[in-house]
Parts: structure tokens; sequence; C-alpha cells
């Protein structure tokens, strides 16, 4: 073989491992691995909820929870990583119309990576723990009914109202942090109940906020989120009250991680309720988002450093692969 034969090869062998890496870091990314760090704060409330009642003391902490803990969390998060590229998937069309920078939608990523990044992830959240925790199995299958119910068409809950926002809150408040509350080692029953139902309504008053901003691009493609059925205001008053309620649910459990965070977030509703300006409907659930990981992250610290390297991929990835500044999604450099 000549000189410059070998030379190509080799060229075409680093061109083909290049490739490779970024469909790799494509399908990562696809997963949304920024938007697990609430799956693992919602877990987190869980297990120690969990472990509160199990100590029978409404003051118990996990600075010290096993680090093999958090692998089961992440574990159970890929259910609903495999949920966000089905999400992806089904509103390729509409994330298009709507602002932002969705990777599927507007960074040619081919589809068939897409649905099979779905489906390693939703297998890999059920056999993985089906050996060793089949109960957690169980808690990723809820995870993977609910994701599928609410991204998947004919149901796609996401588009409907009243349902897109009890989904969601189901996903995160129940069974995220059901999830949590079993590796905890607690058992099911009244309790249970009881602890989840500041979580299920602040999870419900973040998601009918969240969808407010995309309230333009939803009703232009007929998705019909409870924002588009009755408007943007009555849908925050609803949002409203859903906070009120957690406030309180979380005052009668002893919460005091939830009515902070409940608290905190209250004077930014009343806020949009009398300005109503952008700044103001997102600071909504970006402010309540934030202070619910805090809490989280104060709780569970091994959230911290997992959490970092995330953001720090996140914003590696979009710089590197769509040379734009994650989260502003300028470009990073001028357009000549």
């Amino acid at each position: 073989m000549i000189p410059g034969e070998q030379s190509g090869m080799r060229r075409e062998a680093g061109s083909m491992r290049h490739k490779f890496l970024v469909r790799c870091a494509d399908a990562l990314f696809l997963s949304r691995p920024l938007l697990l760090i609430p799956v693992w704060g919602y877990c987190a409330f869980g297990y120690v909820a969990g472990s509160r009642w199990i100590a029978r003391s409404p003051f118990a902490v996990c600075w010290n929870a096993p680090l093999s803990i958090f692998g089961w969390m992440i574990v159970f998060s890929l259910s609903v990583a495999a949920i966000y590229v089905l999400n992806q998937i089904a509103d390729c069309d509409v994330d298009a119309a709507n602002a932002g920078f969705p990777i599927l939608a507007k960074g040619k990523i081919p589809i068939r990576l897409a649905w099979g990044t779905f489906v390693v992830l939703g297998l890999s959240s059920v056999l993985i723990p089906l050996v060793f925790r089949p109960i957690l199995a169980i808690y990723s299958c809820l995870a993977l009914a609910v994701g599928f119910v609410y991204s998947a068409k004919p149901i796609q809950l996401s588009g409907r109202p009243i349902g897109d926002f009890v989904a969601n809150a189901t996903g995160f408040g129940i069974i995220a942090f059901g999830a949590g509350w079993h590796l905890s080692g607690a058992t099911l029953g009244a309790r249970f109940l009881v602890a989840s139902m500041p979580y299920f309504f602040l999870m419900c008053a973040g998601s009918i906020s969240s969808t407010l901003p995309d309230y333009e691009g939803d009703r232009k493609f007929g998705k019909n989120t409870t924002a588009v059925w009755i408007g943007v205001r009555p849908a925050h008053v609803i949002a409203c009250v859903f906070i009120a309620a957690g406030l309180v649910s979380a005052l009668l459990a002893r919460d005091w991680a939830a009515a902070v965070c409940a608290g905190v977030a209250v004077p930014f509703y009343v806020a949009f309720l009398i300005r109503n300006s952008v700044r103001t409907m997102e600071s909504t659930y970006k402010v309540g988002g934030v202070i619910l990981m805090l809490a989280a992250a104060f709780l569970f610290p091994l959230l911290v450093p997992v959490s970092l390297l995330c953001l720090a991929g996140t914003v590696g990835y979009f710089r590197m692969r769509f040379h734009v500044w994650y989260p502003s999604l300028v470009p990073a450099s001028p357009e000549r």
C-alpha cells in the first residue's frame, strides 16, 4: 500500500471516529440531562421524606446518603430521559416554531438516532433494576407509561387541558418522589400520600407556568394545553391555587423544605398577576424551580457535583456542536 493511500485511510478512520463520537454526544444530550436534575431532586425529596418517616423525626436529613442510592436514582431517571426524547420526537414541528434551540427540531439530528436513544434508555431503566431492585423497575415502568400517554398520540396529554399538568405532576411529584421513598426503605401507605402531596401541587403549578411562554406556538399547531384552552391569565390563576395548596399541604405534612419553596414562590406568582410581562411570567417557574433544587441539594448534597457536571457538559456541547452559548442560545461569534 502506498503512503498516500495509508494517509487517506487514516483520515477516513479518524473522520468515522469523530462522527461516531458526535452522534454519541447527540444521543446523550437528546435526553436533556439538565432536565434530569429535577427528577433527581424529586427522588431526593422522596428519599429524605421516607428517611424521616423511618426515623420518626421531622428534622432528619441525608447528608451521608450512600453513593449507590444516587446511582439508583440516575438509573430510574433513564425512564424520564427516554420520555424526554419521545416528547421531542412527538413535538418536533411545534418545537421548531417556538423559541429556544430544541436540538432535534433545529439541530439536524437524524430522527432514527432519536428513536434508538429512546429504546436504549427505556430498556435500561427497566432491565437494570429488574435484576437488583425489582420494585424500582416498577417505578421506571410507571414513569414510562405516564410519559408515553403524555407524549405520544393518540392520547398525548401534553396537548390536552388538565391532562398536561396532571401527568407532569404525577410523574415528578408521585412517581419520582415514590422512587426516592422506596430507596429510603420506607413502605407505601397513607403517610406516603401525605408526604407527596406538597410536591404534587408544586409540580402542578410549575407545569402550568412553564407552558405559558409557548402559548403562541402551541396554539398555532393545535396543541390544546391548559393555557391555550382557557387563556394565559386564567391558567396562571389556577397555578396560583396550586402554589397555595402546596404551601398548606406542606405545613400539614410538617415538610419545612416544601413549605419554604412554596412560600418563596408565592410573591413571584402574585407579581405576574399584577404585572403581565415576559419577565414576571418566566420568573414564576424559573425561580420556583431553582428554589426547589437548592432545597433538594441542601438535603441531599450528592446532587451538587453531578448537577454542575451536567451544566458544564451542556454548555460545552452547545458551544462546540452548534456554536451557541447555553442558555442564552446566542451565536458564539458574530455572523458574517
